[in-house]
């Protein structure tokens, strides 16, 4: 609800139309106060005003200036920020991520994990990705011991919520910097490796990319995808 607030003045305050209905309110309220003063004037000098000046009713002038000019602001003021708001919503980037994980030997006690990330921006707005954080956990191999002590850390947890993951053992992680503006329907490939030992057998590998453009409506991003060594 906060964000939602903030953009909502944010786009009030990037529109002219708010400002010129402003600008005739306080029109009418500095001629309503103009009569009034030449209204005083005339009679603090005992003159009689003339016919147009002296037949307004001051009093009865402000009010309705007041209020009709209040109500005119405020809901057009309501309708351009409605306007603008849902406006900014249809830019919103989203991407729809892929990850494909490739293992390759490098030696007699570690292999190569290569995450080939492909990013497509489904949304209607500009989507700047700066940070990715990649990571790659082990799904095997575990003695009985080890993954009984993973299941019982696992349900003591206090959140248990759909997003909660299992808590594999994390092998390697790293934050890559990029510059990266993909436009709507586009697709982008990014690639990172690293090193694993041969023995482990599956992994989880995953990739975080941050919501550069427009952190307000999410943080960003996340896949996670299995990958098993194939025999051979």
């Amino acid at each position: 609800m906060r964000n939602e607030i903030r953009s909502a003045l944010e786009a009030l305050a990037g529109s002219w139309i708010p400002k010129v209905v402003l600008g005739i309110f306080a029109l009418c309220l500095a001629s309503t106060a103009a009569l009034a003063i030449t209204q005083n004037a005339y009679s603090w000098r005992g003159q009689i005003p003339p016919n147009g000046i002296a037949s307004v009713d001051v009093g009865r002038l402000g009010i309705v200036v007041g209020t009709a000019g209040t109500a005119s602001a405020f809901l057009v003021t309501l309708y351009v920020a409605e306007r603008n708001y849902r406006r900014g919503r249809e830019h919103i980037p989203h991407l729809t991520m892929y990850l494909h994980v490739d293992r390759v030997a490098v030696s007699g006690r570690y292999d190569a994990i290569v995450i080939t990330l492909e990013a497509q921006n489904t949304g209607s707005g500009l989507c700047r990705v700066d940070e990715i954080q990649w990571s790659v956990h082990a799904l095997s191999n575990y003695d009985d011991e080890t993954a009984e002590l993973m299941r019982q850390e696992f349900n003591q947890r206090d959140d248990r919520s759909q997003e909660t993951e299992f808590p594999w053992h994390e092998i390697a992680t790293d934050t890559t910097s990029h510059n990266i503006a993909i436009e709507p329907g586009e697709t982008e490939q990014m690639t990172h490796d690293f090193l694993i030992p041969h023995e482990v057998d599956a992994v989880a590998a995953s990739a975080w990319v941050s919501n550069a453009s427009y952190p307000k409506t999410t943080d960003g991003w996340y896949r996670r995808t299995p990958h098993v060594k194939q025999d051979g």
